[in-house]
């Protein structure tokens, strides 16, 4: 049943234009997970704390037709405005028990310490939000990647024996994930030849030098895992809280978790997908594949010699 919010306020936008916050994300992947959809309490009808029901107008019916119990209801303390509402923690969360269409109310499983306040934005779907939907969408996350280059910092003769590069970048996890290497001088400038091996779990990579130079930063770019960088800096949690951002696509990262939430939680996901009203795990699958093509990074398109060549005239 889709919901129509008077205000056109986007929940958990993100600060900068481009990026994903962690909110949107689990919104996109949810509606992908079976019914989803958002409303708002009622401004003028008081919710109750002790009956533990909430009022909510884009619920009230005429129609006998039950589109919110057994539904889980999430606030992320918005209201429809945009503005910060208080909500804690143990209220984060409840399961709808009964619905009233007539009245537009909606009973939770058990009562929340503090009601919803008036305008406040509420979020219905199928998946347990912080069991389920959030599980599905870090393991997403652990699906996608981008090309990304960062500077390592080899010491003294560490460059040709060999440089953890796990130890400084830990999301690097297997010489696969590097695509080249390169000498610089403030930047990225010229390819070398380099070998990368495991030890113990960690990458090693090794290279050669140039005549009379020993660097002393080397320049990879590697593939990324999405979960690795949160908020423009370098992450090894990934994202936690709804206003993390991730810069990579919505959908991709949708598509992801989606896949994975059919890996994780198959009965939640066929229970949806049984009337024909969600996507099937093979749509989902054949999905991601599609995004994944168009945004897993590309193979290398610069071409160079291993050893120094030239042309005898």
């Amino acid at each position: 049943m889709p919901i129509i919010l008077e205000s056109t306020a986007s929940v958990a936008s993100p600060t900068i234009p481009g990026l994903v916050t962690l909110a949107q994300l689990e919104q996109e992947t949810a509606r992908r997970c079976g019914p989803y959809f958002q409303a708002y309490t009622d401004r003028q009808v008081p919710n109750t704390a002790n009956f533990g029901y909430a009022v909510v107008p884009a619920l009230r019916s005429s129609i006998d037709i039950d589109s919110a119990t057994n539904l889980w209801v999430l606030r992320r303390g918005l209201n429809l405005n945009g503005q910060t509402v208080v909500v804690d923690v143990g209220d984060r969360q409840r399961l709808v028990s009964e619905y009233d269409p007539s009245q537009g109310r909606i009973y939770v499983d058990y009562p929340w310490g503090a009601v919803p306040l008036p305008g406040e934005i509420l979020e219905f779907g199928h998946l347990n939000p912080s069991e389920e939907l959030r599980v599905a969408v870090q393991a997403g996350l652990r699906r996608c990647f981008f090309d990304d280059t960062i500077t390592i910092a080899p010491s003294g003769s560490d460059w040709w024996s060999g440089v953890d590069v796990t130890a400084q970048a830990p999301w690097l996890v297997s010489p696969d994930q590097i695509v080249s290497v390169r000498y610089g001088w403030g930047y990225p400038y010229l390819h070398v030849p380099y070998d990368a091996y495991t030890v113990g779990g960690h990458v090693i990579v090794s290279g050669t030098s140039l005549v009379g130079y020993s660097p002393s930063g080397v320049y990879l770019e590697a593939e990324r895992p999405a979960w690795s960088h949160v908020n423009g800096a370098d992450s090894t949690t990934g994202p936690v809280a709804d206003a993390d951002q991730l810069d990579l696509d919505l959908d991709y990262m949708a598509s992801a978790a989606h896949i994975e939430a059919w890996h994780h939680f198959p009965s939640r996901m066929q229970a949806a997908a049984a009337g024909g009203l969600q996507a099937t795990q093979a749509m989902a699958a054949a999905e991601f594949s599609r995004q994944a093509l168009i945004w897993n990074p590309a193979p290398p398109r610069s071409l160079e010699f291993s050893s120094p060549v030239g042309i005898r005239l």
